[in-house]
């Protein structure tokens, strides 16, 4: 069976949206833009639009298993993460500092990784993603215990 990318995700950038920005969600974010750059280099013309949505904010045991210091207790996950990765790589990626809802638009959405660890978040996701009103190409959901596609 082969698989072919839409000629649509060449033309522009790809629309990523990562939702949950613990510690699965830190180390996507943290490897995005490195694929970001390839896709440059390689041609494509826009590369990766990317989008971290997280309501959580950093609390003190997070600072022991997630990459995030006791300066940023009490701060959003996902502008934290976001503003690390822009000043680096002078991107404008965005953060949305919510958690993922019934009503979260993905009308600018080609590519979800859901980096969520409850039950309930990853069925919220499997509703908005699947069916004829999504746009949404591709969903990758990291469990902790495996990847599924």
């Amino acid at each position: 069976m082969s698989h072919s990318i839409s000629p649509e995700l060449l033309r522009r950038p790809v629309r990523v949206l990562v939702v949950g920005c613990g510690g699965n969600g830190s180390a996507i974010s943290a490897g995005l833009p490195y694929l970001h750059q390839a896709m440059l280099v390689h041609g494509h013309r826009g590369g990766l639009d990317v989008t971290l949505m997280d309501g959580d904010v950093v609390s003190a045991t997070n600072c022991v298993r997630q990459p995030f210091s006791r300066a940023e207790i009490g701060h959003s996950k996902a502008v934290i993460l976001v503003s690390r990765v822009n000043l680096f790589w002078g991107l404008n990626w965005h953060a949305v500092p919510e958690h993922f809802c019934s009503r979260a638009s993905m009308d600018r959405v080609d590519f979800l990784i859901g980096c969520v660890d409850s039950r309930a978040a990853r069925r919220d996701i499997a509703e908005k993603v699947i069916g004829q009103r999504s746009s949404v190409w591709y969903w990758l959901l990291y469990k902790r215990s495996c990847l599924c596609v």
